[in-house]
């Protein structure tokens, strides 16, 4: 009987032996599940990010190219350092760094860096990585080359080489593309989001990237009222609204900064050359107000018929018509340039060459323009316009004469405000009912602009304008 208890509870402890056993494997089976399942976490929100590393991002050179590539380097080289550092820990150096400026001036005298100084560039910067490119015009496209480089043993960790046409650089298609490699060969690990994110475009960024380029482009080619408007356009993104800001304060500054007043032979190079400066910007902004200030929006899509009493002759109203509306663009740029010259004049530190500058261009454009936009605002012409049938044949060619809405001031307003104060106003027409072809369709076009004060005027479908407006 003895042995046969000492039997049963053996035969009991290894059933409870066996069931804690069991019980102990599926905990750790859970608990490796578990565990397999934070790290997968844990992977995607640790992801390396280069956190320790220095990377310089270099201008790309230009070849064989001209005024119409003149911004790209500057586009390049802001577009890769910003996604840089966005998508990374690495501490990237930009334009606005000391030593790479101090190292672009001693390195070359072209202004641009290549492969061969990377060491150099290495010890004068303390970066252990960089970013060399070219970009090289051909008849209808553009070859691009990009390297990042471990300056520490000169092995290239990533390379982007293609072609695109300018469309793929303008819209970011190219950029994407050379972010997308640098960070694959840097192994730079992206989340899911941070893919999405890359996978798309900032337009509102992007176009910012690009105006501010352009305008530094401008700017060294002397083009000052362009760089203006561009500046202007940089603006508008809070990535690039500080640098472009400085760049037009220190364009239009005419305050004597020598390093000794009493200089007078310096002090009078200085106001000779602020003299020509500001009568060039003068004279090229009553240019560019004449060409830019003012978008004809038109639609005559619907037309209203009325027969004449004697059913000899129709009368055609095309509406909603056209209307006049100020470039708010342009307003804020007059605005920037006219406040900055009444600055300036106002100096007493300056009247000894403000004084003699030839504002001829300004009063040519406006008798009020120190007062107000008056000239941007005062202008009326006519417009003229043709009664077009299926075969582009004009049967008859009309005018109306269309003013702008409230005057333009020192207030820039938004551009719908612009749009809105303004009505449309219908365009007419008596035809003969001889003269209209049967079986035909007519249409209503618009020709061209004549007289007024306002030059040049801009041509826009509503369509067009609607499209246009949503970057304003």
């Amino acid at each position: 009987m003895k042995k046969i208890i000492v039997t049963l509870f053996s035969v009991m402890m290894i059933f409870l032996s066996s069931c804690g056993s069991t019980a102990e494997v599926s905990n750790v089976a859970q608990t490796t599940e578990k565990s397999s399942s934070v790290k997968e976490i844990k992977s995607e929100k640790d992801l390396y990010k280069g956190a320790g590393l220095v990377i310089a991002v270099t201008a790309p050179e230009v070849r064989n190219g001209g005024k119409g590539e003149s911004w790209m380097p500057q586009f390049f080289q802001d577009s890769i350092t910003g996604n840089l550092a966005k998508y990374s820990k690495m501490t990237v150096l930009d334009r606005a760094n000391e030593d790479l400026t101090k190292a672009e001036q001693e390195l070359g005298e072209t202004g641009f860096y290549t492969e061969e100084n990377a060491v150099q560039l290495g010890q004068m910067t303390n970066a252990q990585y960089a970013v060399f490119g070219s970009i090289t015009a051909l008849s209808s496209s553009y070859e691009l080359n990009f390297r990042a480089i471990d300056i520490t043993t000169n092995e290239i960790k990533a390379a982007y080489n293609d072609r695109a046409g300018s469309k793929e650089i303008e819209d970011g298609t190219t950029v994407r593309a050379i972010i997308t490699e640098l960070l694959d060969g840097l192994g730079i690990g992206l989340s899911e989001k941070e893919k999405a994110q890359l996978a798309k475009t900032d337009k509102k960024s992007l176009n910012a990237t690009k105006s501010l380029a352009k305008g530094a482009a401008a700017e060294k080619a002397d083009n000052l009222i362009e760089a203006l408007a561009f500046y202007a356009e940089a603006q508008k993104d809070s990535s690039t609204s500080k640098e472009a800001r400085i760049s037009m304060s220190k364009m239009l500054d005419g305050s004597f900064s020598g390093s000794d007043i009493s200089d007078l032979k310096a002090k009078a190079k200085y106001g000779e050359e602020q003299k020509e400066k500001w009568e060039k910007i003068l004279k090229d902004l009553a240019g560019y107000v004449a060409k830019n200030n003012v978008i004809l929006v038109y639609d005559f899509s619907n037309i209203k018929t009325e027969l004449s009493s004697d059913n000899k002759s129709v009368k055609l109203t095309g509406l909603p018509g056209a209307k006049l509306v100020f470039n708010r663009h342009t307003v804020l740029v007059a605005k920037q340039v006219m406040t900055e010259w009444e600055k300036t004049k106002t100096n007493k530190a300056n009247e000894y060459w403000t004084r003699t500058v030839n504002t001829n261009n300004l009063r040519s454009i406006s008798k009020n323009v120190w007062e107000g936009f008056y000239y941007i605002s005062g202008g009326d012409g006519t417009l003229e316009y043709g009664l077009y049938d299926n075969t582009d044949y004009r049967i008859k060619k009309g005018e109306i004469r269309l003013y702008t809405g409230n005057n333009a001031d020192f207030n820039v307003k938004p551009q719908n405000r612009y749009f809105d104060e303004t009505q449309f106003q219908p365009i007419e027409m008596t035809v003969n009912l001889s003269d209209l072809p049967d079986d035909s369709t007519f249409e209503f076009r618009p020709i061209q602009w004549e007289y007024g004060s306002l030059g040049n005027v801009t041509f826009m479908t509503l369509e067009e304008y609607n499209e246009w407006a949503k970057d304003q």
